[in-house]
């Protein structure tokens, strides 16, 4: 795979073929390849008008993860160990549904679980024993939007880039949808703090964005009834610069783990 994920020692079953070294499923549709590596990252890699995939640099990366509620609200990421990952689901590059296994650093344990409908990709989990840890614990999906325009120089530039720059991402889209139903459309060119009320009001379940770094093609992302997902970024930033998307899913609403945060490129 052209935008790969370098896997570590880890159990879960990796391909032999050769685009798809290193990797455990994965997925080539004309729109996008999609794929999760022996480690249990996975990777989004939108496909450019000569038919590859764009770049290496604007790969979408997804972490299934676990986190933590320290004593001070604190919330603290849970490592994944890879050598814990099993699934009973051999490798494949025809993904379809497929359910994997692991632990984090504490022994807590996880189940992941991902499924393909026509090209729309739904993903899912949950948390299956705490282990040794004794604070507040949540399953948890994070999506890694990267810099949009990692090749271009011209924002340290003059005037004339500056304004050439301004002119390429005129038409850059990001329009959420909140779970109130609420649309709103943050500025991809301003600084902005994602993280804010603002942004993200009593949380997101549609996700719409548009760059011309990505050749046309658009990235949708949406959460199911009884979860949601929130926007992060590095402070006073510009989104284009690169956010985060947290999917999580309400226990109260979701008790069996059933809610999917899904994604389609077009």
């Amino acid at each position: 795979m052209a935008c790969g994920i370098f896997p570590a020692k880890a159990d879960l079953p990796g391909l032999d073929d050769r685009t798809w070294v290193g990797y455990f499923q994965g997925l080539e549709t004309k729109q996008f390849h999609f794929g999760v590596n022996t480690t249990g990252k996975a990777l989004i890699s939108p496909m450019g008008k000569g038919g590859d995939p764009i770049s290496s640099k604007l790969g979408i990366t997804i972490d299934f993860a676990i986190q933590e509620t320290l004593p001070d609200g604190k919330i603290v990421t849970k490592n994944v160990q890879p050598e814990s990952l099993t699934s009973e689901q051999p490798a494949s590059t025809e993904l379809k549904t497929v359910t994997f296994r692991g632990k984090v650093t504490g022994d807590a344990s996880f189940e992941a679980t991902l499924s393909n409908d026509r090209g729309k990709i739904s993903l899912g989990g949950k948390l299956l024993d705490p282990g040794t840890l004794k604070n507040p614990l949540r399953f948890a999906i994070l999506v890694n939007f990267p810099n949009g325009y990692p090749y271009d120089l011209e924002r340290a530039a003059g005037k004339k880039e500056e304004k050439a720059f301004a002119d390429k991402i005129k038409n850059d889209r990001l329009q959420l949808k909140w779970t109130n139903r609420k649309g709103v459309k943050p500025s991809l060119a301003e600084a902005t703090d994602a993280a804010s009320q603002e942004i993200n009001g009593p949380g997101i379940s549609a996700l719409s964005l548009e760059m011309s770094s990505y050749q046309g093609k658009k990235v949708e992302f949406f959460a199911s009834d009884g979860s949601s997902f929130t926007l992060s970024n590095g402070a006073g930033k510009p989104l284009h610069e690169g956010f985060k998307a947290t999917w999580l899913a309400d226990p109260a609403k979701d008790p069996q783990g059933r809610a999917r945060l899904s994604f389609e490129v077009k």
